[in-house]
């Protein structure tokens, strides 16, 4: 295993009009922007740019024009801001995304180097003109851009393989530089060693700037309890960085900031803190779980688990065992426990009339603001230090909090890295 040789650079991927509250300098090093997320809210999303200096991209997210579930409503209209990208990325071919699941809407290669194309000019020129009250107090920087992300399908078989390289293609001669390119590899090809060598030998290395890469339903767990997942993902980053190309991770986790030193040179997440494995699939609304994320442990959980690992220690034990965030610091300074806002839970009536308890929404704010960053501190530590190093320390952590199986659990992620 050899060092990297520069620091993890850390994106926060934006979903919603929320998230933006959290777009802050030093906590983050890049935003991504979810194509959608600018159609729902395009005024909001610019503002919010504009009041930070920090570098941003947008992720086109076509790949969702696969799965009819997100794209269409409960009445199984397509959703507004839908039309909107759908139209901006069809325009001038006569055909209306989001009637039928994309695979069945395209078929020709100049098609899909259209749709490519549209994407790049999307993320190149949305945010421009776009009016907001902000003018009217300081001047603005232009919104560029810091990349320009190739559109691409979720890769289950050699044909969406052919159509994301025509859509590399297109999307890199759109830009007239090299373009990010996505990865999206579904769990059976990344384990199916043939499969997986040829989606890597389809991708190319001319005009790419960078590749991100993304497994889905990929848990943390997941990757830490199956070998041959392990080591798959492990060959993507090896075969694609050893290109000279920097390779990064759409949706990281602490595990996945670890292969650092094996050559991920980004990672990106989102604000969500418990792990889902971010599934191709929409994932269908539910109330918020009663769980926390505890740096001590390196992962969610529940209220009740947290109350008996952190509610007893005095500030500088909860500092070195359980969390040495800024937030838990500030409360801990005036007197509070972070607990008072982190685990706070408010009783719902559920339509089948039981009670259900779930955070309020200051526990959802505090919780939010706490991973961040935790988060930022973990992906800080695995740029400042060999991976082994910082879990090492942080099997000192689980440990002084008894944790046996999160010592296990961590001892196993030392043990995969150090025979990578």
């Amino acid at each position: 295993m050899t060092a990297a040789r520069s620091p993890l650079h850390h994106i926060v991927r934006v979903r919603s009009s929320d998230d933006l509250t959290y777009v802050s300098q030093g906590l983050m090093d890049e935003v991504l922007v979810n194509a959608n997320q600018l159609e729902n809210s395009i005024q909001a999303t610019t503002a919010a740019l504009w009041k930070t200096t920090l570098p941003f991209s947008v992720d086109p997210v076509l790949w969702r024009f696969q799965v009819p579930a997100w794209f269409r409503n409960l009445k199984g209209d397509t959703k507004r801001n839908y039309k909107r990208l759908a139209a901006a990325y069809t325009k001038r071919l006569g055909v209306t995304l989001g009637s039928s699941p994309l695979l069945d809407m395209l078929s020709t290669a100049d098609q899909w180097r259209s749709v490519a194309a549209n994407a790049v000019a999307y993320q190149r020129d949305r945010l421009h003109d776009v009016p907001t009250q902000l003018e009217l107090l300081e001047d603005l920087r232009e919104l560029h851009p810091a990349r320009l992300t190739a559109p691409a399908l979720v890769a289950f078989s050699a044909n969406e393989d052919r159509i994301n390289r025509l859509m590399i293609d297109a999307a890199a001669e759109e830009a007239g530089t090299g373009v990010a390119v996505q990865v999206i590899v579904p769990i059976d090809r990344l384990v199916d060693h043939v499969s997986l060598g040829k989606l890597i030998a389809s991708m190319p290395s001319d005009g790419v700037s960078s590749y991100s890469l993304w497994t889905p339903m990929v848990t943390e767990e997941r990757l830490l309890n199956d070998s041959s997942i392990f080591a798959a993902l492990l060959r993507v980053i090896s075969e694609l960085s050893a290109r000279g190309i920097a390779v990064g991770h759409q949706y990281a986790n602490y595990t996945v900031a670890a292969l650092h030193d094996v050559g991920l040179a980004s990672v990106t997440h989102h604000l969500g803190w418990v792990d889902k494995g971010e599934p191709v699939a929409e994932q269908s609304f539910a109330m918020r779980s009663c769980q926390t994320y505890v740096p001590g442990v390196r992962h969610c959980v529940r209220f009740q688990e947290a109350e008996v690992l952190g509610r007893d220690l005095d500030a500088d034990d909860y500092a070195e065992r359980y969390c040495e965030c800024t937030f838990c610091a500030g409360m801990l300074q005036t007197g509070q426990h972070p607990f008072e806002l982190l685990l706070e839970t408010q009783t719902v009536v559920m339509s089948n009339g039981r009670e259900r308890e779930v955070p309020t929404s200051r526990a959802v704010g505090a919780n939010t603001w706490h991973f961040l960053l935790s988060r930022r501190n973990e992906v800080q530590a695995f740029s400042a230090r060999p991976a082994i190093e910082v879990i090492e320390q942080d099997i000192e952590r689980a440990s002084a909090l008894k944790r046996s199986s999160d010592v296990a659990r961590l001892g196993h992620l030392a043990t995969e890295l150090k025979s990578a």
